[in-house]
Parts: C-alpha cells; structure tokens; sequence
C-alpha cells in the first residue's frame, strides 16, 4: 500500500488569489485534504464583519473538499493542539498556511510534518520566524562627545525647526530622560546623562530619516543639540489623554464595557501598524499608553522602540517575559514573540481590571509575584450569579477571546494582533448593533 500525503489546509492560504490553482495539481490517488473543523467558525467572522468575499471563498473550498472521498476532518481547537494531526504524521503531513501560529503551534510534532505556504504562484518552505533574538548594534566604547546635564538647559536646537525654547514650568520625567514644552505644540525630550550615547544617537537618527506616517505614535520629529552635543529629540505633544495606568486605578471612569473593547481594537492597531514594519515597542507598559475621550489610543516613548539593529534598552520586569540584564538590554534585540507578554497582560488589564496573575492569593502589587494563570477556559459551575464580579467579566468575553489568553497564559502559545483584531472587530459591532436593536 502506499503511502498517503495529507495536506492541512489552512484558511490563510486558501485565501490567497490563485491557490486554487495550486490545488488543483495536488489532487491525486495518494493525495488528502485536510480541513479544520475551525474553519466553519472562520467563516461566521468573515461574514459577520461583512467580508463576503472571504466568506464565500472559503464556503466554496468546504462544500468543493468536504464531500470528497480523501478528505479528513480534523479539530485543532483553533489552531491551537496539534493532537488531531498526529495520526496523520505518522504517514506523510503538509501543513499549508501564511501565519507563523501553526508553525508554532504545531512544532510539537517536529519532523513528522512540513510546513508550506503560498508564494503567489507555488508551494515553498515557510520562512517565517519570530523566536529568535538577533545581535544589537552595540560598539565596544561609546565614542560620541560627554553628556551633558540636561538640568541646566534653557534651550536646544533642531536641524529641522532651529532653537527652541525651554518650557522650565513643567517638566514630564520617564526613565530615560525629562520631556519639557516648547513652541507649536512639541515636547522635547533631553536625555539622562547616562542616556546620551552614541546608539541612541544612531537610533534617533535612522528613526527620523524613516518618518512615521501613523499619527497614533509619537515618532521622533528631529534630533536635538545643546552647542553641538546631542542631547534628545523632539516630538508632538498629546493634549486631553489619560495614560492606561491612571484610567485602570480609576477603573476606566468616563468609559462604557464597550469603549474598553475599543480602546484595546484601537492599541492593537498600532502594534499591528509598528510590527508591521518590524519595529518593536519593547519598553511596552500601561504609562506609555494614552488615551483620549474618544477612544483614540496613542504609544509614547519612541525613542525607545527597537528599530533594525538598534535595540531597546528598557526593561521592566512586571511586562516582560523574560528579565533581561543591563547587559542584555546592549547586546541583545528582541523577538516579536516576547512582544507578545506584554501585548496580552495590557489588554487583559484593559478588559478585565485585574491583571491576568490575579488571585486571592497574588495581588500583582510588583512583578514578582505568582504567574499563575487561574481563570478558567469554561465555566464549570452551576450558578453564574455567584460568581464574583471578576469572574463574571471574564465569561462575558467571547469564547475565543478567552482561549486566546487562556492559551497565551498556560500554554505560551501566541495568537497574533491580526486574529484578535479580527475577534474584536466581530464583538464590538455585534454589542454595536444590540444597541442599536434595543434603543
């Protein structure tokens, strides 16, 4: 007998334009589709949200594959246990896909499978990968000018908007530097001696001469000088917001349950926008989130950011994964996957107003607590009305949403800023239209 080659058809790549095609050469007497019983849900999304297209053309892949004689149904949870494809490795498993979430997901069944995705015009090896950590550009001596102390400082000046004028009666104080007004609505932000460094130098300026189109990020505008020594840079001045860690000690005041959904739509957006472009926040935590009355959402501190080689030098252990040492924070640049402990602590705490290590046991006072993760996938009691009101908020989230962090928190395993925007997307316009339905 021979042997038979299973191929996982992941909704990703039957999305691509064209893939069809691909298919079509697969199919053969020794050839099986494999179709995820996930895929059902996927399409409820699509269709929700009002893409028909994508609806349609995965309606169309089910109804052409379901029927036929080779086809086998699996349940991945989502794409989150590879358990269900392990008998088919043992004869010969392709996975086909475009997201980086099964190639993670399912590596536990290591050789037995290979992972594929779609070029445009064929099937080619997965190249994607986020878990690993590169060198940072970090020179031996730092061989730029002495620092300065900012302190003493009245004015800077900007290649691009000539000397500006110190705004000595407020000042703004972070963990790198003192951020002082000046004219037209900007902030300059001047260094800590300890700070003012030849990579940060080198970093403002690769930043600045990349520009950043999205007006939810307060990207670096210009490098700024004292008599030639560079002491900081400018940027934008955000007026009428509240930073996440002042709205959750004031358990989000002035919001509905709804806007906190929002907000967490609108911050996952701009991630999405910065990983994008492979730029990581890295000094990621609830004080350089701020948010207006509208929900808009704003990322401060770009200086920061970790941009092409250049890595981010901030740790704070309550948002961070792992520890990194003050010589790690040189040397090493980080992962989009570590990204993602803070991504989801933040929007657990956006939506929640605890943090996901909760308990009567571990208040989160520091980060050296318990990480514990004690909220369960399913509710397993018998009257929800005795719950308390942490829990109850928990099972309000959709189901996906809460296997998405029960996953993340148990599990280590990731579900990226593009499926939880789209989660969102879904529950905020249905709760959107019950409102509508009930005014």
């Amino acid at each position: 007998m021979s042997q038979k080659n299973y191929y996982y058809l992941d909704s990703s790549v039957l999305l691509e334009e064209d893939f069809y095609r691909t298919l079509e050469a697969l199919w053969g007497t020794d050839n099986c589709s494999v179709m995820d019983a996930h895929i059902h849900r996927e399409i409820e999304v699509y269709r929700g949200l009002g893409k028909l297209e994508e609806a349609l053309t995965l309606e169309s892949y089910v109804d052409l594959l379901g029927p036929l004689k080779g086809t086998v149904q699996v349940d991945t949870a989502g794409g989150f246990d590879a358990d269900a494809l392990a008998p088919l490795a043992k004869e010969k498993l392709f996975v086909l896909t475009q997201q980086q979430k099964l190639v993670d997901n399912f590596a536990s069944l290591g050789d037995a499978v290979a992972f594929l995705s779609f070029d445009g015009e064929g099937l080619v090896p997965f190249s994607g990968s986020t878990s690993i950590n590169g060198e940072a550009f970090c020179p031996d001596r730092d061989i730029y000018v002495d620092p300065l102390d900012g302190d003493q400082l009245t004015y800077v000046y900007s290649p691009r908007y000539g000397y500006l004028k110190l705004d000595k009666s407020k000042e703004y104080s972070g963990g790198e530097g003192v951020c002082y007004r000046t004219y037209n609505g900007m902030l300059c932000k001047l260094y800590y001696k300890k700070h003012i460094t030849y990579v940060n130098f080198k970093k403002l300026q690769t930043m600045v001469n990349m520009r950043c189109s999205n007006p939810y990020v307060s990207w670096p505008l210009d490098i700024l000088y004292y008599r030639n020594q560079f002491v900081g840079y400018l940027m934008q001045e955000l007026t009428d917001t509240r930073s996440l860690d002042e709205l959750r000690d004031d358990n989000f005041s002035g919001f509905r349950l709804l806007d906190r959904f929002i907000i967490v739509r609108n911050f996952l957006s701009v991630i999405e926008y910065l990983h994008g472009r492979g730029i990581l926040v890295g000094d990621m935590k609830l004080d350089n989130v701020l948010v207006k009355p509208n929900c808009d959402v704003h990322i401060i501190d770009a200086g920061s950011f970790q941009v092409q080689d250049y890595a981010c030098n901030v740790c704070h252990k309550e948002y961070t994964e792992r520890v990194y040492t003050g010589d790690d924070l040189k040397h090493i640049l980080r992962c989009e996957r570590e990204e993602y402990f803070p991504i989801n602590k933040i929007i657990f705490e956006i939506l929640m107003m605890k943090g996901p290590f909760y308990s009567r046991d571990n208040t989160e006072i520091d980060g050296d607590g318990s990480r514990d993760f004690s909220f369960p996938l399913e509710f397993s009691g018998e009257n929800a009305a005795d719950l308390p009101y942490h829990m109850k908020v928990w099972f309000a989230l959709s189901p996906a949403m809460r296997q998405y962090f029960y996953r993340y928190f148990t599990e280590g395993k990731v579900t990226y800023v593009s499926e939880w925007l789209r989660e969102l997307e879904l529950y905020i316009l249905s709760k959107q239209k019950q409102t509508a339905a009930n005014a």
